[in-house]
């Protein structure tokens, strides 16, 4: 839909144009969801996140106007400002303050398992970085077959492409991806 046709669905029907917003543009916010607290979090607070991302957008609706930008960077806009919000929220959360002087402080076991979680993480870190590399369709069609599991059907239903597209396209990126991990190991 163009962004009159949106404008107009949400002069006439908000509750329509909302589920029609969440079926269009559900996959993209995902993406930036997971982007920012993928590597921090589960699926549970990036599902939560995305639904607040929705409802923020839902009820400033109203003050959407097509003068200001596209649709889709008015969605982007709060996807990522409620995204960094949530890693803000999430790593205070998770962070825990180590001092030397307390007593029942508990220290990582030494060893090489130390070492190689490290290196994993490292490891782990680059891989996110190629993938993110990608741009897009490709690192959202790797992100879904590859960390959500999901197959070409449903993907192709997300992105509004063909399951054949996604397929060839999937295809592709690994090949870049493999291309830039060589590159960099």
């Amino acid at each position: 839909m163009t962004d009159t046709e949106w404008n107009s669905l949400i002069s006439s029907s908000p509750r329509q144009a909302f589920e029609k917003l969440v079926d269009s543009y559900g996959g993209y916010v995902y993406t930036i969801v997971v982007s920012k607290l993928g590597g921090l979090t589960g699926r549970e607070d990036i599902e939560d996140c995305v639904s607040d991302i929705f409802v923020e957008v839902y009820s400033s609706l109203r003050k959407y106007s097509s003068s200001q930008g596209s649709l889709k960077s008015f969605i982007s806009s709060i996807a990522q400002r409620r995204s960094i919000d949530a890693f803000r929220k999430l790593s205070r959360r998770y962070s825990v303050s180590v001092s030397a002087d307390d007593e029942d402080t508990e220290l990582p076991p030494s060893g090489d398992d130390t070492a190689e979680e490290a290196e994993n993480g490292i490891l782990r870190k680059k891989l996110w970085d190629s993938v993110e590399a990608l741009g897009e369709p490709d690192k959202t069609i790797i992100l879904y077959q590859y960390f959500y599991r999901m197959d070409c059907v449903d993907i192709a239903g997300k992105l509004d492409m063909s399951p054949a597209a996604v397929r060839k396209r999937s295809q592709r990126a690994r090949r870049k991806l493999k291309d830039i991990l060589e590159n960099e190991l």
